[in-house]
This record gives C-alpha cells, sequence and structure tokens, in this order.
C-alpha cells in the first residue's frame, strides 16, 4: 500500500528565484509495504514538483497571448522541462491537464517583464539549458492530440522503486522520453478521452528493455509532473500481454546476383547481392559466401549471375540504402513477448533498420554469435529506434526472403487459391508438392502454376475446402478492399454473384486452377465497379415500382434480370463503366421503353408495372389490357418517361393528367 503525505498551497511565489519552496509546491512521502502488481486499483500521483509562472510578451512574440502562463516541472528539485500555453485567455483546460484548478488566479504566480527574464531564471536554477515547449489548444481535438507523438505503458515497470508506468514523446520533441504524472495531461491535449478510460486503446505497450534501448540511443528522460489539486491518477498499466499470431510473411522469394559497385564500407570489388521484395541487399560475409548461399537456400556451388548496375533490377533496388548483410559485424536481436511463434527482428551493425528473415536458416546465419535476444512486446517494436530530426519517425522495418520453396512462398501459393493461411500441416504438403514438380519441370514459375493447379482439382474432388467457401471469402475481400468501392455491400455476397462465378470458372478452368481460385475471383471483384446490391434494387423499384405495393405482381427485381446485371458488372471489360443508380436506372428506363412494344417479348413488363400502380392507386384496373396498351403507347411514343413515377401519375389521374400528358412527367 502507497501512502501520500501532502501540502497544498496557492502558488505565490514573489521570489526571483525558482528553487524549492517548502510549503508551495506538493511534498510527498512514499511507504512501501509491497509491489503492486494488479491492473485494477487505480495508481497514486507520485512525488512530484511543478509550479506555475506568468511572463509579459508585448509584442505577441510566437503568436502567444500577452500575458503567457507557463508550467514548470521539477525534477529532484530543479526546474526539468517548461510548457507555455498558448490558448490566449482559455489557458484553464491546459493548467487543469497538469493539475491545477482551471480558475487558477495567475495574479498570484510568479511574473516576469519578459521571456528571456523567465528563462535565464530558469537555467539558473537547474543549472543549465531546460527544453522548453509551447502547448497550443484547437477547436479540433485532433489538432490538439498531434502535439504528442505517441504515448506508452510500461507493463513491466517496478512502483515499489518508483518507475514509471507511462510515459510519451512529443511530436516537437522526438529525441526525448517523457514520463508522466497523472492522466489530466492525456485528456487535456485529446489523447484520452476525458475521464481517460481508453487509455490502454491508444498507449503502446513497452518494456525495460525497450528503455534500454532508448538509452542506448541518448534519448533523453524527463518528467512530466502534476499538482494534486486537481491531479487525475493514471490507471495501473496491465501487466500481461495477450499473445497473437505472427503475422504471416508473403515476401516475395529472394534472387542472389554479383554487383560490381562501391558500397559503402565494403572494400570488395565484386559483391553478393540479394535482391527481395524489391530492395537490394549488399553481403559481406567474405570467404563465407557457400554457406551464405545455403542460408537463403540457394545452391553453394552454383555460378552467380553478375547484374550491370544499369540493369534496371539493380536501379530499382535501392541499392546501397538497406544495411548490409554482413557475417562479422555487431548484430542485437530483439524478439516478441507476446507472438506463438515469436518473430525475430535483427538490427545489423547498429543501424536504425531492423531486418526479419522470413525463412529461419537465414536469420540463425546471421545471427549467429550474437548476444540473446530480447524480449520486448511487438507493438513497440516500430518505436525502438528514433530519429531526433524527425518528428514522427518510426524504425525502419525490412522483411527479406529466401529462395526457392520458402514459407513465406508456399503459404502465398495456398493462399491464393483458398484466400485463407494454410495450418503447418497443409503448408508442409504444398511445399512436398511443388519440389516434386519443381523437380520434373526445372521451372519455378511452371511448378509454382502446377501446384496451384493440383490444388484446385483437390477443390474440385471435394478434399480441401467447397468452393463455395473459397468464393465468398473471394468476393467478400474484394468488396471490402475494391479501391473504388469503399466497403461495398458491407462485403456482403450473394447468391448471384456465387452462381455468377462458379459459372465462370468453370468455363476458365485451366486458367483459374493456375492462377489461383481465390486470387482469379478476387481480382476480379477488385477491379470490378458495380454499384451497391442496395443501388441496384432502388434503380429496379425507380423503373418498376418494386417495393411500391404490398401485393407482389411479377418477381421484382426478376432473378435472371439481376443475374444478367452481375455478369455485366464483373466482366473485365466493363472494369472502367462505373456502374451508378442513375446510369442503372437509365438502362432500366431504355429497356422498358423497349418492352412497350407487344412484339417485344417482355411486354409483360409494362402489364406488371401497369397492375403495381393499380394496386397502388386503389384503382380497378389490375390485369386491364387496355390500360396496359395505354401505359405502353404513352412510353412508346414519349409522352412520359419510362419509370414507376409517370405511369402511377397516369393511373391516379384516370388518364387524363392534361392534354399532352405533360403533366405526369417525373423523374422521382
Amino acid at each position: 500500500m502507497v501512502k501520500i503525505v501532502q501540502q497544498r498551497c496557492v502558488a505565490a511565489l514573489a521570489a526571483a528565484s525558482l528553487g524549492w519552496v517548502s510549503g508551495c509546491a506538493t511534498e510527498a512521502q512514499s511507504l512501501v509495504d509491497e509491489s503492486i502488481t494488479g491492473t485494477a486499483a487505480p495508481a497514486i500521483i507520485g512525488a512530484n514538483v511543478t509550479e506555475v509562472l506568468v511572463y509579459d510578451n508585448p509584442d505577441l512574440a510566437d503568436d502567444l497571448p500577452r500575458e503567457v502562463p507557463v508550467v514548470v516541472s521539477f525534477k529532484d528539485n530543479k526546474p526539468n522541462v517548461v510548457f507555455q500555453i498558448g490558448c490566449g485567455s482559455n489557458y484553464g483546460p491546459l493548467l487543469e491537464g497538469f493539475g491545477y484548478p482551471r480558475t487558477l488566479d495567475l495574479n498570484q504566480a510568479a511574473f516576469y517583464d519578459s521571456f528571456d527574464a523567465m528563462k535565464a531564471q530558469i537555467e539558473r536554477d537547474a543549472g543549465g539549458q531546460v527544453p522548453i515547449h509551447t502547448l497550443r489548444c484547437d477547436a479540433d481535438p485532433n489538432v490538439t492530440r498531434q502535439q504528442i507523438f505517441q504515448v506508452y505503458r510500461r507493463v513491466d515497470a517496478d512502483l515499489g522503486k518508483g518507475e514509471a508506468e507511462y510515459y510519451l514523446r512529443l511530436r516537437d520533441d522526438p529525441g526525448t522520453i517523457y514520463s508522466v504524472g497523472c492522466s489530466n495531461v492525456l485528456s487535456a491535449l485529446s489523447w484520452t478521452k476525458a475521464d481517460g478510460s481508453n487509455l490502454e486503446q491508444v498507449s503502446i505497450p513497452i518494456n525495460r528493455a525497450v528503455l534500454d534501448v532508448w538509452k542506448a540511443q541518448e534519448i533523453a528522460a524527463r518528467e512530466i509532473n502534476c499538482h494534486s489539486i486537481t491531479g487525475r491518477a493514471l490507471p495501473r498499466a496491465r501487466r500481461d500481454l495477450p499473445q497473437q499470431p505472427s503475422e504471416k510473411s508473403y515476401t516475395a522469394e529472394a534472387e542472389l546476383y554479383l554487383v560490381r559497385y562501391p558500397f559503402t564500407g565494403i572494400r570488395t570489388r565484386v559483391t553478393p547481392y540479394l535482391i527481395a521484395g524489391g530492395k537490394g541487399y549488399a553481403i559481406n560475409c567474405g570467404s563465407n559466401a557457400d554457406m551464405m548461399k545455403q542460408a537463403f537456400g540457394f545452391d553453394p556451388a552454383a555460378t552467380l549471375e553478375e547484374l550491370s548496375t544499369s540493369d534496371p533490377r539493380f536501379t530499382a533496388s535501392d541499392p546501397d540504402r538497406q544495411p548490409h548483410l554482413a557475417c562479422d559485424r555487431s548484430v542485437k536481436i530483439f524478439q516478441t513477448a507476446d507472438q506463438s511463434p515469436s518473430a525475430r527482428y535483427l538490427q545489423l551493425d547498429g543501424g536504425k533498420s531492423l531486418v526479419r528473415f522470413t525463412c529461419p536458416r537465414a536469420a540463425s546465419f546471421f545471427a549467429e554469435g550474437a548476444p540473446a535476444a530480447q524480449s520486448i512486446p511487438r507493438a513497440a517494436v516500430p518505436y525502438l529506434f528514433v530519429d531526433p530530426n524527425a518528428p514522427a519517425s518510426q524504425s525502419r522495418m525490412l522483411e527479406v526472403g529466401c529462395w526457392g520453396p520458402g514459407r513465406a512462398r508456399m503459404a502465398q501459393l495456398f493462399f491464393w487459391v483458398f484466400g485463407r493461411e494454410p495450418s503447418d500441416g497443409e503448408l508442409e504438403s504444398t511445399t512436398s508438392l511443388y519440389e516434386e514438380l519443381h523437380s520434373g519441370t526445372g521451372d519455378p514459375r511452371e511448378a509454382e502454376a502446377q501446384t496451384m493447379a493440383s490444388l484446385a482439382f483437390g477443390v474440385a474432388a471435394g478434399l480441401t475446402d467447397p468452393l463455395n467457401d473459397i468464393l465468398g471469402r473471394a468476393v467478400g475481400n474484394g468488396k471490402r478492399s475494391n479501391p473504388r468501392r469503399t466497403n461495398l455491400d458491407g462485403g456482403r455476397v450473394f447468391g448471384e454473384e456465387r452462381t455468377y462465378f462458379t459459372n465462370e470458372i468453370n468455363e476458365s478452368a485451366d486458367q483459374a486452377s493456375r492462377y489461383g481460385l481465390y486470387r482469379w475471383v478476387n481480382d476480379r471483384v477488385v477491379n470490378a465497379t458495380p454499384p451497391s446490391r442496395d443501388e441496384l434494387n432502388a434503380s429496379y423499384d425507380w423503373a418498376f415500382g418494386c417495393g411500391q405495393t404490398p401485393v407482389t405482381v411479377g418477381a421484382c427485381p426478376a432473378p435472371e434480370g439481376v443475374a444478367w446485371w452481375i455478369s455485366e458488372f464483373y466482366e473485365p471489360a466493363n472494369k472502367d463503366k462505373n456502374y451508378t443508380r442513375r446510369s442503372l436506372e437509365a438502362e432500366h428506363a431504355k429497356y422498358l421503353k423497349k418492352c412497350s412494344d407487344r412484339a417485344s417479348g417482355c411486354f409483360y413488363e409494362i402489364e406488371n408495372v401497369t397492375s403495381r400502380a393499380c394496386h397502388r392507386s386503389g384503382r380497378s384496373c389490375v390485369g386491364d389490357a387496355s390500360w396496359a396498351d395505354y401505359i405502353a403507347a404513352m412510353i412508346r411514343d414519349g409522352w412520359i418517361p419510362a419509370n414507376y413515377a409517370s405511369v402511377i401519375c397516369l393511373v391516379e389521374t384516370g388518364g387524363n393528367p392534361g392534354a399532352d400528358a405533360s403533366g405526369c412527367r417525373r423523374e422521382r
């Protein structure tokens, strides 16, 4: 149990010094009986020292008010960081963010006649320079929250040693990590909800290993403390890390060449050069080249092709911009604490990039002799390495694949057929199948196509996933990811779509199976421009009055009509037609006008729309052939548009809307 003895007073320092004045800033004494490891009880605001100052700003410099409120956060009785509040007269919410009342009387705060005078005094008390930040307010909370780059919560803090649980990094000071003393700060800057209840969801879990990495980069550590008058305690940081599966990597397999290029720090005249995922990596392993080849899945005895530096494969690979893969350089390994299996990221030669090898043999080869891996939360990986000159920098994360039937490539082939990730057994059987086919063809691309075709045969034979399940994933995911139709139909898949693509696969069985059943369908959906099903139904209702009467008069829309439209929407030649409700209405109107001729074969559409209008209006003309002929003539001769609104107008007016029927020309 932690007990805090506090003293409070109104800030009233007229003295020139900002040093600790007993009784005028919060004093605290901590009596610790045991380490607290739960997550339910709130943490008590720990020992803190803060002070509010004011300085005169007659020139309104830096777009700040005439009198600028300033909050000084202390550490060890010395100013540690300074925040000036640039909110005009609305400084109250940010003062409250540091634990002070919104209505704090600034006349009772220490006053300086200039920024320079205040800064000089702060530096005298601190014994050196102190960072000064400006916090601003905005009506848009998204703008206000941009002042924070990221908030972190430590999952292994030792509360008995006074270790902080929460930290933040400011966007204008990426080279410093700040511990946070109360929840007010985060809610005042719109990072959390007002009550801080979503703090866990908007913070990144870290542990001691992450802090050690930051310390090694000479990231400064400072404290943002809070006054205890209105300061609200932060919730206890959750100690456990929920387990999650490792990411599946689908990086394309690597290609290995020799290149004559002056790579930085490499003295060889000809350098092995790996291209993986479009990025190039110079390899510096000296005479250990054969083992390096084997680690990446290449034949150690194979002769490598020499790649010209003018070759597009080389120029497009961003040469000398990725870390070198060296056999004898400093390597640090970070492995995820909350993934199963754990993923390993390698920091090579002290750089700010992290490399994840997608095949275990390459990872083991370059990790040989390295210190033991440091375990960190997966969410913290992108934040390990910081560029002090970049306000929102994250670690550069690179994936390096291997040649041939690596797990990533085999998983990709499986996914292209089924639209899901394989189990370990499925991955193993896919790899065995590929290796057998590759040994027969000697052509990797042909072996891949045959592998997918063989997996598709299992679908047709009923040995694996039903085709209906694959179509559901392919169409549903395609709708959700269609770049020109955001989340089309919410990803819903309709029976007509399943039927259409089943028929299409049967008609193009060889092409679809060799390309991957899922991929073949998914590509068609992603690249199409269909309307939503709601828009399609609304266009039918506009033309034919499908939903205008509770009495069913013919199927509306007719299943064969919807099926025809589905075939139009997903026909590759129509992918740029950009179907909309209005364009469909225009097509329905042309069709209904064509049907106004009794010899058209679709005159029943005129009869049905007329009967729907008769039902709706309550007139005794349902099924009346003379009325159908009259409506047809009005549409055929152009007196009214071919749509339900115009038809029901004629019915409701008894066929006498006006001398020339113009009174029933309706568009809506």
